[in-house]
């Protein structure tokens, strides 16, 4: 579960950015929250994102993405290897400065915070902080290589010595199984999934993967397709890894030289809908189509329910970068609600995401502190992050019309001019 996200010197954000998944003292929509015995406090089961292009929807998505990354990779890198390191580009301190990210989260019962700041060269500053009785307990601080335990000093020294400076400790002490680490790492791993969805073809393959492998899951999907009314009764995949023989004869000889020397794989996708339909007779037939004869919009939900239904049955925290993308306002509708209904989401999974749907903006359906906006300065270019909760709006407000009039600001500006 996760609790609040902070960002800073990333992208466009300049200043600390802060999402928060804490409900408000708002006694509306109570569907929308549920209670958390850890902290005592009840926390929104969505938040929604909206704001002009460019001002920096994506790019709260995208940190988050970084991160689990970072966590969940880093100790694979090689002495000397660069970070990820892409800080505001607008202001020349802002370069000589570290990102930041904090994150708090719940796993299996108790509360972490984890802190990171680095920049091209290295991890800056780290620390892994617990909740194990309601106090506040650290794991490990980190300032460069210096490091410091208040646990197991001997065992993490050792491992802190075999950390170089451009490995999180986090991942480097789940290697070598250290135990009070791991469930933070698991959170990563396990309870946060980030999308991404300009590149659909991987989702698509875990999904298929999946399915091939729990028929319960496949026969989920399913239901989620028919239930978005795409006409398909039922699909099948199958995902295989070509070699370079495999490839001969079928792509030219110079990107097979390429795919050689750089060690490249190729996958064959035979993915297949079925479609239920009457004859003229009424007869029921089924047809199978590819998935390249499907809309995008079919891609796109067979790539986008795999995750939600996995957020759903085991309560995780899933971030997802344009949802409403290439998918009906009655689909996205439908798929936010699956976490606000209780009996669909009894586990308390979240669900993140920006969007530009503005049908979606509506009190009946998302609480004040739900809505979040993102708005770039025309001074500065920096991003900030902001919830409709600041504004005090009431509860019988049109704020799809206000936010249409640019009352709560991040719309884009149209100029007069004239382009011809």
């Amino acid at each position: 579960m996760l609790l609040e996200f902070k960002v800073e010197n990333f992208r466009s954000f300049k200043d600390c950015a802060t999402l928060s998944m804490l409900s408000s003292a708002d006694k509306s929509l109570p569907n929308n929250m549920f209670h958390s015995k850890e902290t005592d406090r009840t926390l929104l089961r969505s938040a929604i994102i909206y704001g002009p292009n460019a001002s920096g929807k994506s790019n709260l998505i995208i940190a988050m993405a970084l991160l689990r990354n970072l966590v969940l990779q880093s100790h694979s890198h090689q002495k000397g290897l660069k970070l990820n390191f892409q800080p505001f580009l607008f202001d020349s301190g802002s370069q000589r400065k570290s990102t930041k990210f904090s994150v708090i989260f719940i796993h299996d019962n108790v509360r972490y915070q984890y802190l990171l700041s680095f920049n091209s060269d290295g991890i800056t500053e780290e620390a892994l902080y617990h909740y194990p009785e309601g106090r506040k307990a650290s794991i490990f601080e980190r300032h460069g290589q210096e490091f410091s335990f208040t646990k197991d000093q001997t065992e993490q020294t050792v491992i802190s010595r075999r950390t170089p400076e451009n490995v999180l400790y986090l991942s480097s002490s789940v290697q070598f199984n250290y135990k009070r680490t791991m469930p933070a790492y698991e959170w990563f791993l396990k309870d946060l999934i980030v999308l991404e969805t300009s590149e659909l073809d991987p989702l698509i393959d875990t999904v298929i993967e999946h399915a091939n492998r729990n028929q319960k899951f496949k026969r989920m999907v399913e239901d989620g397709l028919k239930i978005a009314d795409f006409g398909i009764t039922g699909f099948k995949g199958r995902i295989q890894t070509m070699t370079i023989r495999d490839l001969e004869g079928r792509v030219p000889p110079q990107i097979l030289g390429m795919m050689t020397i750089g060690g490249m794989k190729a996958k064959e996708r035979d993915i297949r809908f079925t479609h239920e339909v009457k004859d003229s007779h009424g007869k029921t037939q089924h047809f199978e189509l590819r998935s390249y004869q499907e809309s995008e919009g079919t891609r796109k939900l067979l790539a986008i329910i795999g995750p939600i239904i996995d957020s759903l049955l085991d309560g995780k925290t899933l971030f997802v970068d344009e949802l409403d993308t290439k998918l009906h306002h009655s689909i996205g509708s439908w798929l936010v609600d699956l976490f606000h209904d209780p009996n669909q989401n009894p586990k308390g999974a979240q669900l993140v995401f920006n969007t530009h749907d503005q049908l979606l903006l509506d009190l009946s359906r998302f609480r004040r502190d739900q809505i979040w906006f993102t708005e770039k300065s025309n001074d500065s270019g920096s991003s900030t992050l902001f919830s409709l909760a600041e504004f005090g709006e009431r509860k019988d407000r049109d704020i799809q019309k206000a936010y249409q009039l640019g009352r709560y600001g991040a719309v884009p500006f149209i100029s007069p001019d004239r382009v011809v």
